[in-house]
């Protein structure tokens, strides 16, 4: 009798259970995991510079982008470390109507650029220390913006060499053009 099945009380549970995990599975995962608010449609981002320019500037520049998440913020000073998180926990508060206390510090670039979550940087940082550390951004592969100058110093072509070294099909890929080009197209 090769073609009758052996129904038993087990095989028709298991199949049960398994028509109620397909039919719950729908309600059980958040709609925010899919459709145009998902994570993945998001660019993480860390402020690596925390002062003046990053909260009048370059914050509220990207803000305006709901395709952008500030994630992290750095600097080396502990005090801006804190009033930076506040900056950001504070505005996206404001903006959810929740409390929000998601911003991480950090007192190194290094340590941010670590963070596998952080997709792209803005680096606020004072004229002089523009390049070293977007050529450190680029090598941990980060999507990188800077006002300008890029550089004041030779250290300008390194940071030219190292992305036209990088594994993007454009040159300019990990600059400013690229990561403002990456948020545009998701308003």
């Amino acid at each position: 009798m090769a073609g009758k099945k052996d129904f038993s009380r087990r095989s028709i549970v298991k199949a049960g259970l398994a028509g109620a995990a397909l039919a719950g599975f729908p309600t059980i995962i958040p709609a925010t995991v899919f459709g145009q608010n998902a994570p993945s449609n998001r660019i993480n981002i860390g402020t690596i510079g925390t002062g003046r320019i990053s909260r009048v500037h370059d914050l509220p520049g990207t803000w305006k982008y709901d395709s952008a998440q500030i994630v992290a913020v750095c600097d080396l000073d502990s005090k801006r470390i804190e009033l930076g998180k506040k900056y950001v926990n504070d505005f996206y508060s404001k903006k959810t109507g929740k409390p929000y206390t998601g911003t991480r510090g950090y007192p190194s670039h290094h340590e941010l650029l670590a963070n596998k979550d952080i997709d792209a940087v803005i680096i606020s940082t004072p004229d002089h220390q523009h390049a070293i550390v977007a050529v450190d951004a680029v090598r941990a592969g980060k999507d990188v913006y800077l006002q300008k100058p890029a550089s004041l110093t030779i250290c300008g072509r390194t940071l030219s060499k190292q992305c036209r070294s990088g594994n993007r099909s454009h040159p300019s890929d990990r600059l400013t053009t690229a990561f403002l080009e990456a948020i545009s197209p998701r308003l």
